[in-house]
């Protein structure tokens, strides 16, 4: 019969198993290590989570008030569009109305001189005038008072290229038609010498 001793072999496998475990305090540093390396990271990593976090919440503070500002300032570009369509639309009337009192003008010196001419013994029935070009037609008693007209018109700084149209003799007396041109020019002349004699 064999006989197989179980316990001796047993004995050499404990020591071989206690060995590693005598092993295991010389890897202690290198696990410190790695546990101080992951500990540094997490702090590093926390620290860089909480800097970017709050930039973050600083730069949406800064949005929010450029934000404010913009809106603010949209209302008043908006209000200055608003005035600077006024102001241009009273630009606009003052200038019609420096227009008008300027066209208006030039009638009403017209008139004036024409009725300045005007002779004894002559009436006028009809004026028609396009830009500054006048056509004249009326009555006299006689020829004299059309052709002292005629003198007078042509004599005037106001009018240029008098010319007589046809003369005729009616019962009532004698129609005639004249045309000149109208010179405003020499009424804004005028007008601006007598404003320097004052």
């Amino acid at each position: 019969m064999i006989k197989i001793n179980l316990l001796a072999e047993a004995r050499p496998t404990k020591s071989r198993s206690l060995k590693p475990s005598l092993q295991m305090p010389g890897n202690v540093p290198q696990n410190l290590l790695l546990v101080a390396l992951v500990a540094l990271s997490f702090v590093f990593c926390s620290w860089k989570w909480y800097s970017l976090q709050a930039e973050h919440s600083e730069l949406t503070d800064q949005i929010v008030k450029a934000e404010a500002e913009k809106k603010r300032l949209d209302e008043i570009i908006k209000k200055g569009d608003t005035y600077k369509a006024q102001r241009d639309l009273l630009n606009k009337k003052i200038n019609l109305i420096t227009q008008l009192k300027k066209n208006q003008s030039g009638p009403v010196h017209l008139l004036d001189e024409i009725s300045r001419k005007l002779p004894d013994f002559l009436w006028l029935d009809s004026m028609n005038g396009t830009a500054n070009n006048v056509t004249i037609n009326g009555k006299a008693t006689t020829y004299n008072a059309v052709s002292n007209f005629y003198n007078n018109l042509t004599g005037s700084k106001f009018f240029d290229q008098v010319v007589l149209g046809p003369i005729a003799s009616t019962p009532q007396g004698i129609t005639f038609s004249l045309s000149c041109k109208f010179l405003p020019s020499a009424v804004t002349a005028e007008g601006d010498q007598g404003s320097t004699g004052l």
